[in-house]
């Protein structure tokens, strides 16, 4: 591009040009500058007069707004400033400007006006601005920018809306990891989306079920804990909740989706145990649960989808690959963390329980331990059959180290329910034992194995200083004659010795 018509278009978009001279400028510029050209665009926007491309915006709003039928209303305006805008931020150095980061509450106002290619391109335009933390904190400190785009999702099924709206959640989601006094923010934009999950539209669930997934996947169980102490976080629990179980509850359409209610509700009880659990395991009922029906249906369903992933590893020939094997169970790591969620939760609350208290639901406990009972059983009988198709444990932590690791995870917690179920676990003590050396994963086999361990010892009468004292003396087997009558028979052996020094 020759230089005298780079200036001669940076004259005409300059502020000293009428209003017709620079229109006559923002149209010339997709005719003789390249999209790419970062630098002849970077002079460009150095000398236009970003205002009156808001100007365009704004006019553009008012008129849409006002005709009763898209098919009554000029857009050009609209698609010249926006087209305009999507190329500039594009370009790096240009994007997180603030003359730039400015015009976003105008192009959300036209992303959620509904037009087709200019809405589109709007949504392109704020895509590549929330790659930068700047434009991320506009949309937190005013989360009607983002929800008046969400809400209009439950007319226009228009799916480049629902990529914009999956890819602005997670950036959002990503973002209050390390900047908490927006979560206010993070919460309304969530809840707006959640309510919108839970509309009767069966079309707007499956679109928003990855979405609100992928909203939920980056935040940490930290930050779950300022959000709670921040805001109101129940509509966004029951309104998740309540649109899983009605999928979850669909025979039909619904079910290649059942898969990704489980993996959503996954993550609310990861973050927020207390609300989805509460209900189930007392006896009172509250506002801020999730009924004990939903929560007990999830727990329910998490351990028969866990049953049949084990199953349909199973039934697998020694003689097929190993690969093939993981694959098949690859829905199992999800119903683990959801069962381990719930016990890892109910042990704790359980604890705060004074002795006499009338809040326990001891029925529904038993019901969904009974549930538990089974699923864990199987897992370590799952172990056992892993075990013998691939002697190696490390070589068994290496190629499925997500089914493993969470499978440790749950069977430990449930271990730390009953001494008397560590003797059928004892097969898997071996295991343990390597996995913990484990260079790669070893730390976090041992964080999930350590409840169980404390719990052995307890059980044992022996406090956890003093086994950590003859450990490194190598007095390594106890006494337990002291012991309460249902000892761990974990202790004093010398696998558990050794894992325990691990």
């Amino acid at each position: 591009m020759s230089t005298h018509k780079i200036e001669k278009c940076a004259q005409l978009l300059s502020q000293k040009s009428t209003d017709d001279e620079k229109f006559a400028g923002l149209l010339l510029l997709p005719r003789i500058v390249d999209p790419q050209d970062a630098q002849s665009w970077s002079l460009l926007f150095d000398a236009m007069d970003i205002r009156f491309i808001e100007r365009l915006l704004r006019t553009g709003i008012k008129q849409a707004n006002a005709s009763s039928t898209e098919e009554a209303s000029d857009h050009t305006m609209l698609s010249i400033a926006v087209s305009i805008i999507d190329v500039l931020a594009s370009h790096d150095h240009i994007a997180t400007s603030p003359r730039i980061v400015e015009r976003i509450p105008s192009l959300s106002a036209v992303a959620a006006l509904k037009i087709d290619n200019v809405s589109s391109e709007a949504m392109s335009a704020l895509s590549r601005l929330l790659v930068y933390d700047d434009a991320v904190k506009v949309i937190l400190e005013t989360p009607s920018l983002l929800t008046d785009i969400i809400n209009t999702i439950k007319d226009s099924q228009s799916q480049s809306t629902v990529q914009f709206i999956d890819y602005a959640l997670n950036r959002c989601s990503q973002f209050i990891s390390s900047e908490s006094k927006y979560l206010l923010g993070w919460i309304s934009v969530v809840s707006c989306a959640a309510a919108a999950f839970d509309h009767e539209n069966s079309k707007v669930k499956f679109d928003l079920i990855g979405v609100l997934a992928n909203a939920l996947e980056p935040v940490t169980a930290s930050t779950a804990i300022d959000i709670e102490e921040t805001g109101p976080l129940m509509q966004l629990v029951k309104h998740t909740s309540s649109g899983c179980i009605s999928i979850l509850k669909q025979k039909t359409e619904a079910n290649q989706y059942t898969d990704q209610a489980l993996v959503l509700c996954s993550h609310l009880v990861r973050l927020w145990p207390r609300a989805i659990f509460l209900g189930l395991a007392s006896n009172h009922d509250s506002n801020d649960t999730v009924n004990q029906k939903e929560a007990e249906l999830v727990l329910r369903l998490a351990c028969i989808e866990g049953q049949s992933a084990i199953d349909a590893m199973m039934i697998i020939d020694s003689s097929q690959s190993a690969n093939e094997f993981i694959e098949r169970g690859w829905k199992l790591p999800i119903c683990a963390e959801i069962t381990a969620s719930w016990l890892s939760w109910v042990t704790r609350w359980l604890d705060d329980q004074p002795p006499d208290s009338l809040e326990v639901d001891e029925s529904a406990l038993y019901k969904i331990m009974s549930e538990i009972q089974r699923l864990a059983t199987s897992s370590i009988t799952l172990l056992v059959d892993w075990k013998e198709r691939m002697p190696d444990e490390q070589e068994m932590l290496d190629s499925g180290s997500v089914l493993v690791i969470s499978i440790v995870h749950f069977l430990s917690l449930w271990l730390s329910t009953d001494p008397k179920l560590h003797q059928a676990a004892m097969p898997i003590l071996p295991m343990c034992t390597k996995w913990i050396s484990n260079k790669e994963h070893g730390a976090i086999v041992a964080e999930y194995l350590r409840p169980c361990i404390s719990f052995a010892l307890e059980t044992c009468g022996i406090s956890e200083a003093q086994y950590a004292d003859d450990l490194k003396t190598h007095q390594l087997h106890h006494d337990r004659s002291q012991a309460q009558e249902f000892a761990s028979p974990w202790v004093g052996t010398i696998d558990f010795d050794d894992l325990a020094r691990a």
